[in-house]
């Protein structure tokens, strides 16, 4: 495990200096393809130029908060993160609002809230409290460990370049079958329907090191309760989710326009056929998770790559053939849908494969085993040889009876 943190460490400082150098290059490049143009172009640049430069620090900080967190310090975790959180507020307001600074304040204070979660985040892996901790001479990169991380790390990479291009494709059918306002709208719904995401993607890495324990000590049935609870977790918020949007959906939009009422209609109908999702998202999530947490990378990656290749990219060019821009807006829904009934015929199978195999997790009484061992003596008085004797082990106390 040491090993593998101290590769890890040097790994996210070289990916930082690739985003670094790659987003300053392509910056302008990758923001016209994502549709942008004009004065939106102009702040867009203004602000990733920014962000880019801090990418060390984002790096250390995706990185380095799951290590904090499988340290067995979780509360520890979360106080860097909403400390970061505030920190972020803060400066926004101060260089954004009092200073004027616009785009670059705003991405002045992103960058620096990074750099000291990051910071704080380090503070600790280097200290001596740290189990998993950090040390400058151990940082050499080993070929194997290496290639171990970047397998283990694939799906997730691969869920974020996905989420890209389904941001870029979205886009791209929202000009076509509607217009502008359709994509400010996918913008809004993107940002209520996230912190339900965030729920989500929380609950599942939550217990992420819960399963990945128990599932390599082979206690199976806990692994099995854990899942089938945290799926329920996931229902339950998805639920609420769904509930709390359906009967508050307008004021929820009206905190991101008030103006605009053809951008708040549209915005509205999007909104009440995307939150169908709410209801599925959460568990297909925790499955391709859960199949990360044990090392079953292709599985994880065939609900990644198979969510959004094979059935949500088709929907989109599908469904607005016949159903315009409700075609748009359906396609995730359905995709999460088609996607419950895949990953709930994996996990029966998963389900009975933990029931039928592996350790209850219950420590058993141990029981005295009885060996019969030949123990020979010579007898110097008589010149005969003694014979059997009875060994009895009783392993948890560790005492052998002769």
């Amino acid at each position: 495990a040491l090993d593998i943190v101290n590769n890890a460490f040097p790994l996210c400082l070289l990916a930082g200096a690739i985003f670094t150098i790659g987003g300053l290059i392509f910056c302008k490049t990758s923001i016209s393809l994502l549709g942008a143009s004009g004065t939106a172009l102009n702040f867009a640049r203004e602000y990733l130029q920014i962000i880019f430069l801090g990418s060390v620090f984002m790096t250390l900080n995706i990185a380095l908060e799951p290590l904090v967190r499988n340290d067995g310090k979780p509360k520890l975790c979360m106080n860097i993160m909403v400390a970061g959180i505030v920190v972020n507020v803060v400066l926004d307001y101060l260089f954004v609002m009092r200073m004027g600074m616009g785009m670059s304040g705003a991405a002045i204070a992103t960058v620096t809230a990074f750099a000291l979660s990051a910071l704080m985040l380090m503070y600790y892996l280097f200290g001596s409290e740290a189990k998993l901790r950090l040390q400058l001479k151990a940082m050499r990169l080993k070929t194997e460990i290496v290639l171990r991380i970047l397998k283990a790390g694939t799906p997730s990479f691969v869920m974020q370049i996905s989420l890209a291009l389904v941001l870029f494709v979205h886009n791209y059918m929202l000009l076509i079958y509607g217009s502008e306002l359709a994509v400010s709208a996918y913008g809004i719904i993107g940002y209520v329907l996230s912190i339900f995401y965030m729920l989500f993607e929380g609950i599942a890495l939550g217990v992420q090191p819960i399963i990945g324990f128990n599932y390599g000590a082979g206690y199976y049935e806990r692994v099995s309760k854990t899942l089938k609870l945290t799926m329920l977790s996931c229902i339950l918020v998805g639920a609420l989710g769904f509930l709390f949007i359906y009967f508050f959906s307008e004021n929820v939009v009206q905190i991101f326009n008030r103006d605009d009422s053809e951008l708040l209609e549209v915005t509205l109908r999007g909104m009440n056929i995307f939150m169908l999702s709410l209801l599925v998202e959460g568990t297909v999530l925790l499955t391709a998770i859960y199949y990360q947490s044990i090392n079953r990378v292709k599985a994880a990656l065939f609900i990644h790559l198979g969510k959004i290749f094979i059935f949500l990219f088709p929907l989109l060019f599908i469904l607005p053939r016949f159903f315009g821009l409700d075609g748009v807006w359906s396609a995730a829904p359905v995709t999460e849908y088609i996607m419950m009934v895949v990953v709930l015929v994996m996990l029966s199978k998963e389900f009975k494969f933990l029931k039928n195999n592996g350790k209850t997790g219950v420590r058993q009484q141990p029981t005295d085993t009885k060996h019969v061992v030949s123990v020979s003596r010579n007898n110097v008085k008589t010149g005969s040889e003694e014979s059997k004797g009875v060994v009895t082990f009783r392993h948890a106390e560790k005492v052998e009876t002769l």
